[in-house]
């Protein structure tokens, strides 16, 4: 029995150390790690490491940088044929803004 009476302290004592010290490396991980990652790999963002894309995301990147592209030739075609037409309209004789052909 003299091995048992040793073990009933240290169970005790590791019944309240066991959720101190994982209570203690959550609240470390969550408020001292964490904020160190995010800095750290603001950081290498800025210092140009950043994580390489994957194809995918490079290819909806582009999609989207081509349809801006389409929207803003459609635009400047419409400028162009407004600009086309106000300068017909001035240049035959007797044109008027009232009178439509």
């Amino acid at each position: 029995m003299g091995g048992f009476e040793v073990l009933v302290p240290i169970f005790g004592i590791s019944l309240f150390l066991v959720p101190i010290v994982g209570v203690t490396t959550i609240l470390t991980l969550r408020y001292g790690l964490k904020p160190f990652m995010e800095s750290l790999v603001k950081e290498l963002r800025e210092a140009g490491f950043a994580p390489d894309v994957g194809p995918r995301v490079q290819i909806q990147d582009l999609t989207d940088q081509i349809d801006l592209l389409a929207v803003e030739v459609r635009r400047l075609r419409e400028g162009r044929d407004f600009d086309q037409r106000l300068l017909s309209d001035q240049s035959t004789p007797g044109g008027s803004p009232d009178s439509v052909s």
